[in-house]
């Protein structure tokens, strides 16, 4: 059963106007073929379309976030009963460190040694000050005891020295004064030798001998904080040295350091300038022949000499952050009898490797060296008074080596060296004015080779560990050894501070095999030699 559906049109016109009827039947009808039926009915008609207009939107953003209200909860308060016991505990200890640490205006050493060697060394000065400095040291050394069969050697050393220091603007000057005087004895003779005179073997005061040295120093340094101005320091410095045997000595030294940075402070421009006058009076003393006759000796009478050096080069610690540079030379003018013009390379190189665990370093350089009576003495205090004084020529002064870290305690520098001497200072038992217990001076060139290490450990500021060695091969030219020369030393000094209130210090020093010799007299018109091996 399919529902049909028929549709007849009546057309009827009327003035344009066209009726259009549709007469729809409906109805139940078998159709076998399932086709459709329709009649269309054909008239005449006048179709109007009305014009249409588009209808324009825009369009809308809407919001999709959702606003969700603050949710407040609300706690009902309950309390709960809560009992505990308080038991007692210690206070902590606070270990409060000031920003600066307290300072004492003095302290005092004493001490005594073995042969009765009392040692004391006091100090007293001012604190913290934005204006000055100042302060006093007194020092003491002698020793009391005796050795037998050599006669007195018994000693002392007085030391008393007093500094001010004034902060101005862009300087500080600072003057130090300072005393010393000092007392030996010439032992080491036979006490029983009976070629020795029996007025000089029992009277102390003809082997005794003293020195007074007197003298001041006056320093001048700025404290540019801008690194482009032209920073220096100016340094006058005089003393007078005197003896029982009436040696006098004046020395007066003038120097003058200029630096100035240069290239953004890359490149640092040095001048040292140093101008050094020494005056030494010397006595006349008697000379005596192997059986003690008293022959009459011309003393050496005044010396004048003057030493003038001068020094420009340039330092350079920016080259790559990892090299270090210094080029320049040095002028040197000997003026004495002769005057005498040298010239000296001044150079160091050294580079940075692994943040300063190895540095590898070389130089060059060399000077004349004031030999002045004061700086002999202090090398050997039992000096003849009327010893010949010459300047040391250091012709050269290669050195080489690495030094570094290994961790944070643990530091080293090993070290090779070179150096080469004209009117070198050698030092023998004399026996033309002295029993064989004073010494004199004979000038020769000298090559110096040395080996030399040196290893330091240091745990926090508790304990300090500090060892170095060095091994030395000497060769004169004109002496058959060079003597009174070890060929090596060692030492060690160790320090412990316990709790900041006991510090104890250790050293101990080791020296190796020296030769020596005297002149024991004239024999067949020759002077007779002996060597000795010192140990």
């Amino acid at each position: 059963m399919i529902n049909k559906k028929f549709t007849y049109l009546l057309v009827f016109p009327m003035n344009k106007i066209t009726i259009f009827l549709t007469v729809n039947f409906l109805g139940l009808f078998c159709y076998a073929q399932g086709e459709i039926n329709s009649i269309i009915a054909p008239g005449r008609q006048n179709r109007v379309i009305t014009s249409s207009q588009k209808e324009s939107a825009k369009p809308e953003t809407r919001d999709t976030s959702i606003h969700i209200p603050d949710v407040k909860y609300y706690v009902e308060p309950t309390q709960h009963p809560v009992s505990f016991d308080v038991e007692p505990i210690q206070p902590a200890r606070l270990n409060v460190v000031e920003p600066l640490e307290k300072l004492y205006p003095g302290y005092v050493k004493f001490g005594v040694g073995n042969y009765i060697m009392p040692y004391l060394d006091a100090y007293y000065g001012s604190l913290r000050s934005k204006k000055n400095s100042w302060g006093v040291n007194l020092k003491h050394h002698s020793a009391l005891g005796q050795i037998n069969n050599v006669g007195s050697s018994q000693f002392s050393e007085n030391y008393l020295d007093g500094f001010y220091k004034h902060f101005l603007k862009n300087h500080t000057i600072q003057t130090n004064l300072y005393y010393h005087r000092d007392v030996i004895n010439y032992y080491g003779f036979d006490l029983n030798d009976s070629l020795i005179p029996q007025t000089y073997r029992e009277t102390q005061d003809s082997i005794k001998q003293g020195y007074n040295w007197v003298g001041m120093k006056t320093l001048l340094t700025s404290n540019y904080k801008d690194s482009s101005k032209l920073h220096h320091q100016v340094g006058l410095s005089y003393y007078f040295l005197n003896n029982f045997d009436q040696l006098q000595e004046h020395n007066v030294v003038a120097n003058t350091t200029l630096s100035k940075y240069l290239e953004k402070e890359n490149i640092e421009a040095n001048v040292d300038f140093e101008l050094d006058f020494n005056s030494l009076n010397q006595p006349t003393l008697s000379q005596i022949d192997t059986v003690g006759t008293v022959l009459p000796s011309e003393g050496n009478g005044i010396t004048n000499s003057a030493i003038l050096r001068l020094t420009p080069y340039v330092v350079n610690n920016k080259i790559l952050n990892k090299l270090h540079f210094r080029g320049g030379f040095g002028i040197n003018i000997d003026m004495a009898e002769v005057n005498k013009f040298y010239f000296y390379p001044d150079v160091e190189l050294s580079y940075d490797l692994f943040n300063s665990v190895f540095i590898p370093y070389a130089g060059a350089n060399g000077g004349v060296q004031r030999n002045s009576w004061n700086n002999l003495r202090l090398e050997n205090p039992f000096l003849l008074s009327n010893t010949l004084t010459r300047n040391t020529n250091e012709k050269i002064n290669v050195y080489g080596g690495i030094r570094g870290s290994i961790s944070n305690a643990l530091s080293f520098n090993m070290n090779f060296r070179y150096q080469s001497y004209s009117d070198k200072a050698l030092f023998y038992n004399d026996t033309a004015f002295s029993y064989q217990n004073a010494f004199s001076i004979i000038y020769d060139n000298v090559n110096v080779t040395t080996i030399s290490g040196q290893i330091g450990y240091q745990k926090s500021e508790k304990f300090m560990l500090y060892a170095k060695g060095a091994y030395y091969v000497n060769k004169a030219e004109n002496q058959e050894f060079a003597w009174l020369m070890p060929n090596f030393d060692f030492s060690i000094n160790a320090t412990y501070d316990l709790a900041d209130k006991i510090i104890a210090r250790a050293s101990h020093l080791c020296v190796g095999n020296r030769k020596a010799f005297m002149r024991s007299g004239l024999v067949d018109g020759t002077m007779n030699i002996e060597n000795h091996t010192l140990i």
